[in-house]
């Protein structure tokens, strides 16, 4: 009986020492108390498990990290330290407010040491984690041999240590412990705690009157020893708030230290070695967080929450009062200071008069067109006029753009890019266009460039994320000081200009022109006219930007002009003629072409009220819409100097084809109404396509030809829509103009442009 007693006094005791084992206490308290920390966790483990944006891109970014165009120990060391310091931020967040409901960590040499060591579950769960997901990724996905991925690994294991040994040394001589504390109190009995420059130190005093401690009786020593836990009541009341409020002051300097870095690394975003990986940059930004809403707990308490969300409502009325947090973002090159176009669409319309004057002026560029075919093919040759639309999807459909275009230019001689009178779409892919058509210029212009170099192509699909993110981050959601001066104009310098400044280091500075270098080289027909298509949030309407006068496309009859006839699109450089819409800078107008929601800013323009701008995708993702009502316009011409129309559309998504869910969750069926609406938004356009072409065929005395090159994608090989594409997602893009689809495509294009020619296939 008595053997049987303490056998279940034993077991009984040890079942508690279990429970009230202070990491599993910790634990508990997370789960009950710290939803914000948890909030942070779980969006990373989301993350990694391809649980949270997977078809952006967004789990490649943490899983295998880009630094300065390379995946390597670096990059991954990198992510690593991030890691480090939010780890070190998850600490110090849960130690200073919660610190006090565990008088242990008072009697315990190095406190916020053993603190940080025990409440290690959820980091050591998510490291444990990454290492596997990034492995695997890794040997199956981006095809890595072992060796560098062992390394990869090691980095950034070397990363979140490197971090934790630095906030280690720096707790270690900084924090004292309650037997320090009082042997200092007994030499000295009037010293006192200095006060925080973050931090409210009452709460430390005060707390310990109402609110009751949780019970610990195990917890780790070190990595190696489990130990029972002291009681801390022979310690007098004064030397234990003494220990948690000179912790906190230690604490809340370091957070001080790690806010000032953070901020002073967003002013040297514009260096290549300070764009750091996007997980990284997430991952700083989670830290900043926690640690200024610690601050603002230990002030006021349970009233944190209430108070965060009464200031976001008050800067979100107030923020046009307050330049230094202004979120507008500025087209470059326009003028700011003079007064504001009253934007008044039923105003809008343009006369008759103007209509017919654009009219003609694009009728000279066709006939500039026609007889640059005649000098290149001979005098007798009646071309086919081309027509290129691409379609947004950000890096992928610019590099795709870049690859199908040029490969197929090169196998039908040069006719495809020769034979083209325009280029229009959305997005990325005119990214890519608008880069060809810079190559095609310079080498017009004498310059040694050999169109059919890889190393253009290789230039737009590098990463334009990393920088966007840093920026987003670092500046954009916090107070914005750096600015760019052009003439009398001043500019807010954020992610938008982040992108621009990017793009422009790709690619050699050659996008780096106004919008009025295009309008001599579309007018003697050396390169194709280009028309971006933005969407003005305002209203829903489009915005026409092109050096070519073209109001005839604002109207539904060449004629018509004024009367009741609203316009549905709005011609840019009319409106904003006295803004300065010439000096635009053209990677701003691509910009303001490819706004993604979020990712980049909207764009205001200088009217009344402000004009906002993004993505052309939005109206029309392929650029058929403003195609139809071109060929309409000119369909006269078109039948009189030419031998038909071909229509060669890249799209970075397959037609008529499903990459969603089967079988959609819960969560996905309550969402379905609004989900579907923006998830089938490309098949409204391609339905929309369908019938505009349909109507069009009427007007030709030659069938419209549509030439589709579509990169072909499966739910298992899938290219994310991202401005970041991974080395695996490069090779599946290179590899997508061999497919049989492409090349009867290819052929079908030839047969068109070149039916009297044997061109022979060739792979870029």
């Amino acid at each position: 009986m008595l053997f049987t007693a303490r056998h279940y006094i034993t077991r009984g005791l040890k079942a508690r020492r279990i429970f009230f084992f202070f990491p599993f206490q910790l634990l508990v308290l997370h789960v009950k108390k710290n939803h914000m920390l948890i909030f942070f966790w779980l969006l990373l483990f989301a993350m990694i498990f391809g649980v949270f944006a997977d078809k952006m891109g967004v789990p490649q970014q943490l899983l295998f990290p880009e630094y300065m165009g390379e995946n390597n120990i670096f990059s991954f060391g990198i992510v690593g330290f991030a890691l480090g310091g939010f780890i070190t931020g998850f600490n110090l967040y849960t130690y200073i407010t919660h610190g006090y409901r565990f008088p242990l960590i008072a009697t315990l040499n190095r406190p916020f040491h053993k603190f940080s060591l025990n409440n290690f579950i959820i980091p050591a769960l998510f490291i444990l984690c990454y290492i596997w997901k990034s492995a695997h990724f890794q040997v199956y996905k981006e095809l890595v041999p072992p060796l560098d991925v062992f390394l990869n690994i090691v980095g950034f294991l070397t990363g979140v240590i490197l971090f934790q040994s630095f906030s280690f040394f720096y707790f270690r001589y900084t924090n004292k412990d309650a037997e320090a504390l009082a042997s200092d109190a007994t030499k000295n009995p009037v010293s006192h705690v200095a006060d925080t420059t973050m931090h409210n130190t009452s709460q430390w005093g005060g707390s310990g009157k109402s609110i009751p401690k949780w019970h610990v009786e195990t917890y780790m020593a070190n990595i190696r020893r489990i130990a029972l836990a002291r009681d801390s009541k022979h310690y007098s009341r004064d030397v234990l708030e003494q220990v948690f409020a000179q912790n906190h002051i230690n604490a809340s300097r370091f957070e001080l230290m790690l806010i000032i870095s953070f901020l002073a690394a967003g002013t040297l975003r514009e260096s290549v070695y300070f764009i750091v990986p996007a997980a990284a940059s997430f991952m700083l930004f989670f830290t900043v967080v926690i640690m200024v809403v610690s601050a603002i707990h230990s002030w006021i308490k349970g009233w944190t929450l209430s108070i965060l969300i009464a200031v976001i409502f008050l800067l979100n009325y107030f923020h046009h009062d307050l330049p230094f947090i202004g979120t507008d973002s500025r087209a470059y090159g326009m003028d700011y200071n003079g007064p504001a176009v009253d934007y008044l669409p039923q105003e809008t319309a343009p006369t008759a008069e103007t209509i017919r004057a654009d009219y003609d002026s694009t009728i000279l560029i066709l006939e500039q067109w026609k007889l640059k075919q005649q000098e290149l093919y001979g005098a007798d040759f009646k071309p086919k006029l081309v027509i290129i639309n691409c379609s947004g999807g950000g890096t992928r459909s610019a590099y795709w753009s870049m690859r199908s275009l040029l490969y197929a230019d090169s196998c039908t001689n040069g006719h495809l890019l020769s034979q083209s009178g325009m280029m229009t779409g959305a997005s990325g892919g005119m990214l890519g266009a608008a880069y060809i058509r810079e190559i095609m210029l310079r080498k017009a212009q004498g310059e040694a460039v050999s169109l059919y170099d890889t190393i253009y192509a290789e230039n737009m699909s590098k990463d334009l994320l990393n920088p966007v993110i840093l920026s987003m981050v670092t500046n954009d959601w916090f107070i914005r000081f750096q600015t760019l001066r052009d003439g009398d104009n001043v500019y807010s310098k954020d992610r938008a200009f982040a992108f621009e400044n990017q793009l422009n280091l790709h690619t050699d500075g050659w996008l780096n022109r106004r919008l009025r270098d295009y309008k001599k080289p579309e007018e003697q027909a050396i390169i194709p006219m280009m028309i971006l298509t933005p969407t003005i949030v305002n209203d829903g309407r489009r915005l026409l930007i092109s050096p070519q006068p073209m109001s005839y496309l604002t109207q539904a009859n060449l004629d018509q002009g004024n009367g009741d006839f609203i316009p549905e699109d709005i011609e840019f450089s009319k409106l904003f003629a006295d803004q300065g819409a010439d000096n635009l800078f053209f990677t701003t107008a691509l910009r303001m072409n490819a706004t993604f929601p979020y990712i980049f800013p909207m764009t205001s323009l200088p009217s009344e009220p402000p004009m906002n701008i993004m993505d052309a995708g939005i109206r029309d993702n392929f650029g058929l819409k403003t195609t139809t009502r071109f060929l309409h316009t000119f369909s006269e011409w078109i039948n009189a100097n030419t031998s038909g129309v071909v229509i060669v559309q890249v799209r970075d998504l397959p037609k008529n084809k499903d990459l969603g869910d089967d079988e959609p969750g819960a969560f996905s069926q309550l969402t379905a109404p609004l989900g579907s609406i923006y998830g089938n938004m490309t098949k409204t356009h391609d339905y929309n396509n369908e019938q505009m072409l349909s109507y069009l065929d009427g007007s030709f005395d030659e069938t419209i030809q549509l030439i589709t090159f579509e990169l072909q994608q499966t739910r298992e090989d899938h290219v994310s829509l991202s401005w970041h594409l991974t080395e695996a997602e490069k090779s599946y893009i290179r590899k997508a103009t061999r497919s049989a689809y492409f090349q009867s495509e290819l052929k079908r294009l030839q047969k068109l442009l070149v039916s009297e020619e044997l061109i022979g296939e060739r792979d870029n």
